[in-house]
C-alpha cells in the first residue's frame, strides 16, 4: 500500500501488517472511502479503518528500529 502525502512523500506500508486487509479479495479493497479531509481510509465491506497518523507512527518506528541498530 502507498501513501502519498501532499509534500509528496512516499510512504509504503505491507498489508501483512493488517490483518483484516490481508484476507480481503482485490475487488474488497478496491472498495474503500477517504474519510477525515484525506487523512484517512475506510473499508466499510471489512470494517477497517486506517489513518495517516497511524502510518506516520509506524514511520517513525521505522526509523528508530534502524538507528538502534546502526548505532
Amino acid at each position: 500500500m502507498l501513501i502519498i502525502l501532499n509534500s509528496k512523500v512516499v510512504l509504503q506500508q505491507k498489508i501483512s501488517h493488517y490483518p483484516l486487509l490481508i484476507n480481503a479479495t482485490i475487488e474488497q479493497l478496491n472498495n474503500y472511502n477517504l474519510m477525515a479531509n484525506g487523512t484517512g481510509v475506510h473499508w466499510a465491506e471489512l470494517d477497517e479503518d486506517l489513518s495517516l497518523k497511524g502510518f506516520l507512527q509506524d514511520e517513525i518506528r521505522k526509523i528508530l528500529k534502524t538507528s538502534t541498530i546502526a548505532a
